[in-house]
């Protein structure tokens, strides 16, 4: 079976150990990840480059010593622009792309994610057949506007995350949550739903590449679009949880289903728990009831996953 092979080839070789660990604690495909610090050791790679990804230092970088590699990112050091044309010239079939090299480890990572998706033969990690469990779908529901269901359901889930891998996703097109929806995010949660259906058995560096970092809570960006997510059916969610899942990235989901939601139903029984804000107010506890109605008419819910409660924080956790 082929490996996948990273090589980090820079003089510092401080700044190879640290690229070195952030890597390992915050990728999840497998890589042998090789610090290199005399270029004459490149040699030695030469004869397995097919999935082999070279991450190599501006100063270091030159034909003779990347001859036989594939897929390359070189890291910028110097403000000028690098001239790329006189620097890969005699080069031919080889992928090589540019970078700073002083920024956030995770715009490192973010590239080599990208460059991932190219390369034909890398071997995605999937833990799901190794540990055979299930990963558990954790709901949020309220059918009474203006609640604090949102920030209710990021503390769930950051308090989560302490204990295991978990990842939160907003289904609510309209949150103002300014963690879930930054201009600065290219891509989100209707990108992911794309690639559940397109991305294939590489669909795990693209839900790398997607998920965002706040301290200790993985999270999808919210989408940008109401109109696209409106259209999305129960069977499209049903589908990338599923993907989610394969990873093998993930042991807890909580998904935050917002009242517009398509397909409310459907969306409820793919949870294996769903918690639902309560309300004193006279007009919210009468929209609880005939959702209550509702759903107890349905036989394909469990009422026992439904759980009824103030806030998460409380003790209140009964249905």
């Amino acid at each position: 079976m082929n490996k996948n092979i990273l090589i980090i080839c820079n003089k510092d070789k401080n700044y190879c150990k640290k690229l070195d660990s952030f890597i390992r604690d915050n990728l999840s495909i497998p890589f042998d990840i090789f610090e290199i610090t005399d270029i004459k050791h490149l040699s030695g790679f030469r004869d397995e480059t097919q999935n082999v990804l070279l991450l190599i230092s501006e100063a270091l970088f030159n034909i003779e010593s990347v001859s036989g590699f594939q897929h390359i990112i070189v890291l910028k050091e110097n403000e000028r622009d690098l001239a790329e044309c006189d620097k890969s010239y005699g080069l031919k079939d080889v992928d090589i792309r540019y970078m700073d090299k002083y920024q956030k480890s995770e715009h490192i990572t973010d590239s080599i994610l990208s460059m991932c998706l190219d390369i034909p033969g890398i071997v995605v990690k999937s833990k799901k057949g190794d540990t055979g469990k299930k990963m558990k779908i954790i709901g949020f529901y309220t059918p009474v506007p203006n609640t604090d269901q949102t920030s209710e359901a990021i503390g769930f889930a950051r308090r989560l995350c302490e204990k295991e891998k978990a990842l939160y996703i907003n289904t609510d097109s309209f949150c103002t949550n300014k963690i879930i929806r930054s201009d600065t995010y290219s891509e989100t949660l209707l990108d992911l739903m794309y690639f559940a259906e397109c991305g294939g058995d590489k669909f795990g560096i693209y839900l790398e590449r997607i998920v965002r970092h706040d301290k200790e809570l993985d999270f999808v960006p919210a989408s940008s679009s109401a109109c696209q997510s409106r259209l999305i059916t129960g069977r499209e969610y049903e589908k990338l949880f599923e993907q989610i899942e394969d990873t093998g990235k993930y042991t807890s989901l909580v998904v935050d289903i917002a009242e517009g939601v398509r397909e409310l139903f459907e969306m409820l029984r793919l949870c294996d728990e769903v918690y639902m804000l309560s309300n004193d107010d006279y007009n919210a506890h009468m929209r609880i009831e005939l959702f209550l109605n509702e759903l107890h008419s349905d036989e394909e819910f469990d009422m026992r996953n439904l759980h009824r409660i103030s806030r998460i924080g409380g003790e209140n956790l009964g249905t």
